[in-house]
């Protein structure tokens, strides 16, 4: 068995030379610790410029205007910081909002575990927080067959309904996984749950969980079930996920968790906008200034900003996508 002290030190060791993995990790142990008394740039790595299937409108940097420690909490800030040629040149890839996103790709990525995350949630129209996991190494192929773990995502606007009246602004949370083909076939629609809350989740910090096993994966906040735990069926995800007979298993080879048996790393980051997560048929207070399908939705999004701005309290941290530590457990 390991002291604590050894322990933390043996997994600090692991961490720096990239080689973490929750295999050799006596039971039920703390094997990665963060409480941002520093941004470690040993442990964090950040990922700007990343284009996800969201599309979204920020552009990600790794200036400590964006991204900070103080007292002990991991502050991540969206500005506005608009480049003059990119406004006049006509560009289809506008991103007028800066902001950051770390991940821990280079230093620890762990399989099977618990995951504790305490974050307060930003608030302001179209802001677009997550807490998720990626996996090391594409075994099964790209996006999404080698899968996705999202522990909680939201969309920070105030007043924000579905086309039914059923609100999902800051007052809801998501978790979902992430499994297919393609962008086409991602099944994430039957391995997704979405918790609502009386306030606004960005009015305190809340404990965002994971509980992953060979068996299943369940999501919790501050320890209360957010839905039934995914587990997948006898014949895996690819039986989840209800995908033709006319489709190749991907995960045949693999466990019967595969994709979602292999190692993930953590990211945090947060995002604005988008052509996929705020639906164009969602109602919004004050209106949506872009369409999901125009040419140039940056640019709309910004030529839109009386809509959306005074929304932003940017002489507070009210913006800000807080963390106040991360934790992750062996099983």
């Amino acid at each position: 068995m390991y002291s604590a002290n050894a322990l933390l030190l043996t997994c600090m060791v692991m961490i720096w030379s990239g080689e973490a993995s929750i295999s050799i990790w006596p039971h039920r142990h703390l094997i990665f610790n963060e409480e941002f008394d520093i941004l470690d740039p040993y442990v964090w790595n950040y990922d700007p410029n990343t284009v996800e299937h969201e599309m979204e409108f920020q552009l990600y940097t790794s200036s400590v205007i964006n991204s900070y420690t103080e007292d002990g909490i991991l502050h991540i800030r969206p500005t506005i910081e608009l480049d003059p040629e990119e406004l006049h040149n006509g560009s289809t890839n506008f991103h007028p909002i800066r902001s950051a996103r770390i991940s821990t790709q280079y230093s620890f990525a762990f399989t099977y575990g618990t995951v504790e995350i305490r974050a307060r949630i930003p608030i302001g129209d179209w802001l677009f927080p997550a807490l998720w996991l990626m996996p090391k190494q594409s075994v099964f192929g790209n996006w999404p067959l080698s899968g996705e773990i999202d522990i909680m995502e939201a969309r920070c606007n105030r007043n924000y309904t579905n086309s039914i009246g059923e609100p999902i602004g800051a007052n809801q949370v998501g978790a979902t996984l992430h499994f297919g083909m393609n962008s086409s076939t991602d099944a994430w629609r039957f391995a997704h749950m979405v918790k609502n809350s009386d306030s606004y989740y960005s009015s305190d910090f809340h404990v965002y969980k994971m509980v992953w096993t060979p068996e299943k994966v369940s999501f919790y906040i501050d320890d209360e079930d957010m839905g039934p735990a995914i587990e997948p069926l006898d014949g895996g995800f690819f039986s989840l996920g209800n995908f033709s007979s006319n489709i190749n298993n991907p995960w045949i080879n693999g466990s019967n968790m595969s994709p979602f048996d292999q190692e993930f790393y953590l990211i945090i980051n947060l995002a604005v906008g988008g052509v996929n997560f705020f639906s164009d048929s969602n109602i919004n207070e004050g209106g949506k200034p872009w369409l999901n399908s125009a040419v140039n939705p940056g640019l709309d999004f910004w030529k839109g900003r009386r809509q959306w701005l005074p929304t932003w309290n940017m002489a507070s941290d009210s913006t800000h996508f807080l963390i106040d530590y991360v934790r992750v457990y062996s099983l």
